[in-house]
This record gives C-alpha cells, structure tokens and sequence, in this order.
C-alpha cells in the first residue's frame, strides 16, 4: 500500500517535467542549493572573524555538527538498509534527468544535509534566514524526486530524524562540557592560522 503511494507520487512528480520550464528549474534545483550551505557557514564565519563573536562560532560549529551527525547517520543506514534508485526499480522510466553514482537511494544524503542544516538554523535562533533557505531546500529535495533519482519516501520518513539530530546537537548538546571545550579548541586553532 505505502510502497503504491510512493510510486504513484513519483511517477505524478516526474511527469511535471514534460513542461520544459519545470525541467530547466529541476536542473537547477536539484544540486545547486547544497552549495549554499557550506558558503554561508564559510561567509557567516568569516562576518564573525571581524567582530570576535566567540558565541555565534560556537553556534555555527554546532550547525555545521548537526549536519555531519545526519551524514553519519546516513551511510550508517545505506549499508543496514538497501533500497534501489527509482530508475533501477521502475524499468519504464518516464524521464530520468540527472547522471548520479548508482548508490543507495535511500535515505537521501542531500535531503540529510539540506534538512539537518535547515533545521539546525531554526534551533540555532537564525529564523530569519531559515526562511530565506526554506524554500530552496524543499525545491531541491522535489526537484530530485521530479528527477527520478529518489523515492518521494527517501526523503519524507527521514525528516523526523533530521529534525531530532539537529535539534540535539544544537540545542541539548551546546552546553555539554565536551562540545563547549571542542568548539572553543577549534576557534581557537582557527584563530590561530587566522581563519
């Protein structure tokens, strides 16, 4: 029955492709707001350099640890649970978009990263800007369903899972005494090397 659903749902979104201005948009929208992450965290950094805001690094780094957490957790399902790409599972694929490593759809690694760190930005009181990412990452992970690389579940069942990952590490765990010393060690390398 779920498994149904999720074909179904599939097979709806990637026949929105058939509009070539969709399929241009997808092409767009299936990669590129992943790089938006790392060039914020980085950019953000560096504002921060400038105005010696010991506090906002330490949150950024718990950002940036939410967002490792939720890779690990990851690759730590894709070698416990194997579910093939939509186009080796479906052989009458309707139009498959995007060239990829043929490697375990799910749980999807961009929808880990992408949501990890969006959620990460919501706990960590960056609600302005989380608003500003929210809609480049919901068109990212549609955009990769439109694609035919992942089930719409890859990325649907596991956003619990991020939103709990992001909300420990950058909420429950920011005080522990063991992520409060490594953060200040790692500011203070970076400082060092002037980073």
């Amino acid at each position: 029955m779920l498994q149904k659903f999720n074909e179904d749902l599939l097979v709806f979104l990637n026949s929105l492709n058939s509009n070539s201005n969709i399929e241009s948009m997808v092409w767009i929208f299936a990669d590129a707001p992943i790089f938006f992450l790392p060039i914020f965290l980085v950019s953000t950094w560096i504002f921060y350099n400038f105005n010696s805001q010991h506090e906002k690094k330490e949150m950024l780094l718990n950002i940036f640890y939410s967002v490792v957490l939720a890779i690990i957790m990851n690759l730590i399902i894709q070698q416990i649970v194997i579910f093939d790409r939509p186009e080796e599972a479906i052989k009458w694929v309707w139009k498959l978009l995007l060239s990829h490593v043929p490697d375990a759809s799910f749980p999807s690694d961009h929808a880990a990263v992408s949501f990890a760190f969006l959620f990460s930005l919501f706990f960590a009181g960056y609600k302005k800007i989380w608003l500003i990412f929210f809609p480049f990452v919901l068109l990212m992970n549609i955009s990769r369903i439109i694609a035919w690389v992942h089930w719409p579940f890859d990325i649907i069942w596991w956003i619990l899972v991020w939103f709990i990952s992001s909300f420990i590490m950058t909420d429950l765990l920011k005080e522990q005494k063991f992520v409060k010393s490594l953060n200040k060690l790692i500011i203070k390398i970076l400082h060092y090397i002037k980073l």
